[in-house]
């Protein structure tokens, strides 16, 4: 990132990043620090810094907008960042069952659909809106 005072970022998500990405905690020991590549110096910190980059990328790209996919056995919903350390008690996700109770089917073609509680005309309240179908690289712009 070029940005001279980037967004903080929580130190243990950059722990979990380094360890899902297989690099070292490289801030305060130069012997963790990379090898030298084509006889440049890595500075110390290097990876931690790019873990830092990486999650603020994903943050940015990420959508808060929940997608429900429907599969001829069934549903799921795919939750945006901000839900999930509360999944089960996300007001979407309890809306969804909710409004899927009791259906014999999918109420749609088998497929990924932006949803949200209410609808874009009127948002919000506590009923289960399902938008606009969205093909697997987009992202859904309305709900």
């Amino acid at each position: 990132m070029t940005d001279e005072n980037p967004t903080p970022v929580d130190p243990a998500r950059v722990l979990a990043a380094l360890e899902v990405l297989g690099w070292p905690d490289d801030r305060a020991d130069p012997a963790t620090a990379p090898a030298p590549l084509d006889e440049c110096d890595y500075p110390l910190g290097l990876h931690w810094k790019l873990a830092e980059d990486v999650i603020r990328a994903a943050d940015a790209a990420s959508s808060e907008q929940h997608v429900i996919e429907f599969r001829a056995d069934g549903w799921t919903i795919q939750h945006p960042l901000s839900c999930r350390p509360n999944l089960f008690d996300c007001p979407v996700n309890r809306a969804a069952e909710r409004g899927m109770a009791g259906l014999d089917g999918p109420p749609a073609p088998p497929g990924r659909y932006a949803c949200a509680l209410g609808s874009p005309e009127e948002p919000g309240g506590d009923w289960f809106y399902i938008g606009d179908r969205v093909d697997q690289d987009e992202v859904p712009t309305n709900g």
